[in-house]
């Protein structure tokens, strides 16, 4: 007889609040833009200064850009929208190298 059993709604309320605890008072948009400050992502960011809404949002890892550079010559693209609580399309690029 189990007598602890952990359903899949108390892990998911257990992961929110240690990232909320994580995070502190900063706003999730915040936290992101100080992860990809903090681990060095090469980003571009621009906003919407009168509503103060971010119109568009670049990061990549410098590791990314040296692949890029040295294998050329494929790259796929794939754009999904709706993929977020915020129906905020998403363009994600993923490449391929020989290796």
């Amino acid at each position: 007889m189990r007598k602890n059993v952990t359903t899949i709604k108390q892990v998911y309320n257990a992961r929110y609040l240690y990232r909320k605890s994580e995070r502190g008072d900063r706003t999730e948009m915040q936290q992101l833009m100080m992860l990809v400050e903090r681990d060095m992502y090469i980003n571009w960011s621009r906003f919407e200064e009168r509503k103060n809404v971010v119109q568009d949002l670049f990061w990549t890892h410098p590791d990314s850009v040296k692949l890029l550079n040295a294998f050329n010559i494929v790259l796929m693209m794939d754009s999904t929208y709706k993929t977020n609580r915020y129906r905020m399309p998403l363009f994600e690029v993923v490449g391929a190298t020989s290796t």
